[in-house]
């Protein structure tokens, strides 16, 4: 009880002294109004890009915006909280007088529109029944359209991207229809929840002044969308076009592009690239058994004198997305491509392509750099300063290695007090150790030296400490010691060993061992963990196209998925920057083995 009293005076000196004596270093980002817009069938959107410290409240206020109305239409982007990065859609003040949409371009681009309106409102009524009877496992014509009292109505199951305003648009319906139809309470939706929508609109988009893109989406709805982006205010030079981009759903069809260097007509191919590509035809494989559709090209880099010559003989901008492997010397000409034409890029192996990924939004880094598991590592003691204690022991040297400056460096940003131990060899390494431990607290000991002859011994007495329950001790170290064949695996058994790894297979996972079985059957060999990873990237690439069609770049950054092999937690660091995996696998040595934490 007293600890507990204890616990809320300093939570309240915290949240009452704190906040007032560091205002004064909070510094808000300004808000400057977009230059960008976003026409919706006729209706006009500033199109606003999130930077760091901006928020939600000072964003609407800049732009004269309602805060519920600004977040009823981009649900799905603040759903999970504000982040740098992200693009807001917010209604422009004076809709009335906005900026026309863009002109179609070409008289062939108009009838073309003009010829595909009639039926395409028929498809899109078509494929919902397909879809209803789909999903609902019901009968297609009483569950696609029913009496409502007044007439008929569509069941629409809601997707991620639906709010109230995107589904009046496409349907030709008003909200106010939709939310008393449906006794909706709020405007929020629900992802996977079905709504009733009023027939009696029309489905497909009107002409006058926009292109429409019918598609599908990712479970076979035929879907007619009527949105362009305006690459800027055009009050200027009216006259001149702009560039008109569309945001459209899943087509139904996957085009993939496979770049590896192979070398498949030399000597001697590469047999680690050769897995990864088994892997991803594994994938591709089970995509289509589920009835997904799947074009893929795959593109020998090695028959290619540069990225160009293979950009121009491949087509590449015909594709969804591109899985390439590249260096750092071709990698800003690979990404520079797939940024201009708007081709997300997954690099599935190089971990040196880091930096290059700050410089482009359409590179996705998949591999984990070292600081990032470190930082992984330290995240899962879940520190609390009244019942734990951390131990950094590290080697009696002057010259560090990189894995203690990662782990120092994510111990300070998250703000965790430690304290430094030198380790030496032989029974007496521990003694620095034995003086810093509180009997009364949690230990976390990390060890921090990637030296085979100075992690043993560390590994080991700090296992003795562990030993017989006489100190509470957690050990922690990089995924390099944990392969040591010097250390005796019950060292770590002792100390509940914690490691944060780039990539792990759980062999006691059923799905890892249908895996197995099937590429055993299939290439009569096992996988190795180039095959892992092949089929991973493969099948959450494709999976992601289907939930987010051409949103699929930014919608990565809400749709974490655990592999085989690879967890994928994608996020942006910075506003214009590519996607960075931040999905480590944790894995604890306990009760005999070795447990994998999600």
């Amino acid at each position: 009880m007293k600890s507990f009293r204890v616990t809320v005076f300093l939570l309240f000196i915290l949240l009452t002294v704190l906040p007032a004596a560091n205002a004064q270093d909070y510094v808000p980002t300004p808000v400057e109004i977009s230059t960008k817009l976003i026409t919706i069938d006729k209706k006009t959107y500033y199109e606003h890009l999130v930077l760091e410290k901006q928020t939600l409240y000072s964003i609407c206020k800049a732009y004269g915006a309602e805060i519920e109305e600004v977040t009823n239409l981009n649900l799905s982007r603040v759903a999970n909280g504000l982040k740098a990065g992200t693009i807001l859609f917010i209604p422009y003040k004076d809709t009335d007088n906005a900026t026309a949409a863009p002109k179609t371009g070409t008289a062939e681009k108009q009838t073309a529109v003009e010829k595909a309106e009639e039926p395409a409102a028929k498809d899109v009524e078509q494929s919902a029944k397909q879809n209803v009877d789909k999903d609902a496992g019901q009968n297609t014509e009483a569950a696609d359209q029913a009496s409502s009292g007044d007439g008929q109505y569509i069941n629409h199951r809601v997707k991620w991207y639906d709010s109230l305003l995107m589904l009046s648009l496409k349907y030709k319906v008003s909200q106010e229809d939709i939310i008393a139809l449906n006794n909706l309470e709020s405007k929020t939706l629900v992802v996977g929840q079905y709504l009733k929508i009023p027939v009696g609109g029309t489905y497909v988009a009107d002409s006058d002044n926009s292109i429409i893109e019918t598609a599908e989406d990712g479970e076979g709805n035929a879907v007619a969308d009527n949105v362009s982006i305006i690459s800027a205010v055009q009050d200027e030079e009216p006259e001149e076009e702009t560039e008109t981009h569309y945001l459209v759903p899943f087509s139904g069809t996957a085009r993939v592009a496979l770049i590896l260097p192979i070398a498949a007509s030399s000597n001697s191919p590469s047999g680690n690239f050769l897995d990864f590509y088994a892997g991803v035809l594994m994938a591709l494989n089970e995509i289509k058994e589920a009835g997904i559709n799947v074009n893929l090209k795959v593109i020998d880099m090695a028959d290619f004198e540069s990225f160009d010559d293979l950009a121009t003989a491949s087509h590449l901008d015909a594709f969804d997305f591109i899985i390439g492997h590249f260096s750092t010397d071709n990698v800003d000409v690979a990404a520079d491509y797939c940024d201009k034409h708007r081709i997300p890029l997954f690099s599935p192996m190089d971990q040196k392509i880091e930096r290059a990924t700050y410089r482009h939004p359409y590179l996705v880094d998949v591999p984990l750099s070292a600081a990032t598991q470190a930082m992984r590592l330290v995240e899962s003691i879940r520190y609390d300063a009244f019942t734990d204690n951390v131990i950094v022991l590290c080697e009696n040297t002057e010259e560090l290695g990189q894995f203690h400056k990662d782990i120092i460096s994510s111990l300070e940003y998250l703000q965790i007090p430690y304290s430094i131990a030198r380790s030496g060899i032989g029974r007496n390494g521990s003694a620095n150790v034995n003086g810093l431990l509180e009997s009364n607290k949690h230990n976390h000991i990390i060890i921090t030296s990637e030296r085979e002859s100075l992690a043993s011994d560390a590994v080991r007495n700090t296992g003795l400490l562990a030993r017989g329950g006489k100190n509470n001790i957690t050990g922690y170290m990089s995924g390099k010691v944990r392969r040591f064949e010097s250390i005796e695996q019950e060292s770590f058994q002792s100390m509940n060993a914690h490691c944060s790894l780039g990539y792990f297979v759980d062999y006691k996972d059923e799905n890892v061992r249908n895996y197995v079985r099937r590429y055993r059957a299939l290439y009569n060999s096992d996988p190795s963990p180039y095959a892992f990873q092949g089929y991973d990237i493969a099948m959450y690439a494709v999976n992601a196209l289907v939930k987010y069609g051409s949103f699929m770049i930014n919608g990565i950054s809400t749709y974490p998925y655990s592999g085989l092999q690879l967890n994928f937690r994608f996020d942006r660091r910075t506003p214009g920057g590519g996607m960075f995996n931040e999905g480590a696998r944790n894995i604890i040595f306990e009760n005999g083995g070795i447990t994998l934490t999600r």
